[in-house]
């Protein structure tokens, strides 16, 4: 929810947690997007407690390898943040058309933040995204991917690329009531609203490529919802 410049074609997403940095690029195919490549490396050594970059250089060269192993020289990256210096939840309002100060939640004034309107609620009311940041946190997320020289197109929340995946998956099906009861039925946890199976059809793996859907759902659906956030297919 913070975008930047678009120069180039390519589009590599990557993921970063306390736990994991995730890379990938994903194509337009003829009939679903293709995943061209893909990378999940345990971070081990705090490099991103907090969800702070403690360690800049490793996790720039990491991205950087990335780019350089799949000769990807002309890019454009989106980067996804989770942890828990990254504010991002589904708040209930009573308004379905709120100002900004209609909404109250912890160090908001300190926040670069944002939200969406996702749907009636279950719970009575309307369901919106919110997502935030302190600045100086995005001044340094930016300054790490000025490191790998690449095109940053987007940087944003983590769980919306889980929102973004579900809605393209049910393209012109997509209705806001289901929506609706799918949270409810997944409690809210925005990274299940897509199972493995449903993944496993709204992706081309490329055959060079051998992934383990049962541990790289959750990583990869990040990746695929990254990719429909900044691609049309």
């Amino acid at each position: 929810m913070w975008p930047f410049s678009r120069k180039k074609n390519d589009l590599v997403t990557v993921s970063l947690t306390p736990q994991n940095i995730t890379c990938s690029c994903i194509n337009t195919g003829e009939q679903t997007p293709v995943l061209k490549a893909y990378k999940r490396i345990p971070l081990k050594h705090l490099e991103f407690a907090q969800a702070i970059p403690f360690n800049q250089t490793k996790l720039s060269k990491e991205i950087a390898l990335f780019l350089t192993e799949h000769q990807l020289h002309d890019v454009d990256l989106v980067l996804a943040l989770s942890g828990p210096k990254i504010f991002e939840t589904v708040i209930t309002l009573q308004e379905s058309s709120p100002e900004r100060s209609d909404f109250d939640f912890p160090g908001m004034q300190e926040m670069n933040w944002n939200f969406a309107y996702l749907c009636p609620s279950g719970r009575n009311g309307f369901d919106f995204f919110v997502c935030g940041m302190r600045q100086e946190h995005l001044l340094s997320y930016q300054l790490l991917l000025h490191r790998c020289k690449a095109s940053v197109a987007t940087i944003t929340a983590g769980k919306l690329a889980y929102l973004h995946l579900y809605k393209n998956i049910k393209g012109a099906s997509f209705r806001q009531s289901e929506l609706s009861l799918d949270l409810l039925h997944h409690r809210y946890d925005l990274t299940s609203l897509v199972n493995a199976e449903l993944l496993a059809k709204s992706i081309e793996i490329h055959p060079n490529l051998q992934l383990d859907l049962t541990t790289e759902h959750t990583f990869l659906s990040q990746s695929l919802g990254l990719f429909f956030s900044e691609r049309s297919v």
